[in-house]
């Protein structure tokens, strides 16, 4: 059975402490409608038990410490003897115990956690990649929990699983895209991650298992769009190496930091000139990638300096093939701004 629940940390009267409007929820956050401040977070809570059933009695802030109760890992507090990966084991003292004990508790820790994880050994294996997957992407703990939570949500009212590796791969996309400001990644990201790990999933899977399994969430996600992606890839290019040597080279008037603003700036202004029907025609994450470059190009010619990022290290920081910036660029953006006058 499943248990979630949103808890929300707002003030008593709901009311922005600045300009006193009424404050209202975007993704994971608290903002004022009116300025945009910040307030707080939104904190998603899980627990999952592989029980069938729960005690009415527990609340949502009760622990679970044996196997199996926390969503996004089975060897949890409690679980077994001392830490997961210690061998040896110590009194409550701190004094290491004698040698025939240690071996009679490596003996009892060896042999009670195949027990604990008995007819569950699947879904430990899952839970393993998925954390080593998210913490390889640099996700927030909130992206893995509610990937888990999918991926247990779908276990249990799905008939059959083809593939729960594939499934995995897709919850984890499907969680990414409902937390947008966490940095949305790409499905062929997200694969080859998985390939680095030595599992054998491709975008052709995660897409079947989004058209299979979509319909057990009860949620609808809409897609990207190319915004979503502008702030990920502007801190690609001023971590650069490559750009940081070219704004050397060429002397740039601009510390990174400037360079940084003025981007995200410029950025925002030629999102908001392209056509809304024309921009969901495109790829908004190649649209993105070539919304940077073309920033650039605006920003040399409006302060009369030469441009730092040419189509490949533009290509190199933000993981995009150069022919598709330049493709993104040509037909779409160079023609709307070559007769601008800045």
């Amino acid at each position: 059975m499943f248990q979630s629940q949103y808890i929300i940390n707002q003030n008593d009267s709901n009311i922005c402490p600045e300009c006193e409007s009424k404050l209202i929820q975007n993704g994971h956050e608290n903002v004022c409608e009116n300025c945009g401040l910040v307030i707080d977070s939104v904190l998603f809570v899980d627990s999952f038990q592989f029980n069938d059933t729960i005690n009415s009695d527990l609340s949502t802030g009760d622990q679970f410490v044996s196997v199996g109760k926390t969503i996004d890992n089975i060897c949890t507090l409690g679980s077994h003897i001392d830490f997961f990966s210690t061998k040896v084991f110590c009194d409550y003292k701190r004094k290491t115990i004698s040698s025939n004990l240690q071996k009679k508790f490596r003996k009892l820790k060896s042999y009670t956690f195949p027990i604990k994880i008995k007819n569950h050994e699947t879904d430990y294996r899952v839970l393993r990649i998925l954390n080593s997957i998210i913490k390889y992407l640099g996700l927030s703990s909130i992206v893995k929990n509610r990937a888990a939570y999918y991926y247990q949500s779908i276990k249990r009212r799905s008939p059959s699983i083809r593939n729960h590796i594939s499934l995995i791969g897709f919850c984890i996309f499907y969680a990414s895209r409902e937390f947008c400001s966490n940095a949305p990644v790409s499905i062929r990201e997200i694969c080859n991650i998985f390939n680095i790990k030595g599992h054998r999933v491709s975008p052709r899977l995660i897409i079947r298992d989004s058209i299979d399994y979509q319909k057990y969430l009860n949620k609808k996600n809409h897609p990207h769009r190319s915004e979503d992606y502008i702030s990920r890839f502007i801190n690609s290019i001023v971590s650069s190496p490559e750009v940081v040597n070219r704004m050397k080279k060429k002397q740039s008037i601009w510390t990174r930091a400037i360079y940084k603003n003025l981007l995200t700036n410029k950025c925002n202004f030629i999102i908001e000139s392209i056509n809304k029907g024309r921009k969901r025609s495109w790829n908004p994450f190649i649209l993105a990638g070539a919304t940077v470059y073309c920033a650039d190009k605006l920003l040399a010619k409006e302060y009369d300096t030469k441009s730092i990022l040419t189509q490949k290290i533009a290509s190199n920081a933000m993981n995009i093939a150069e022919y598709s910036i330049r493709d993104h660029y040509v037909k779409i953006l160079k023609p709307l701004f070559d007769s601008i006058n800045l």
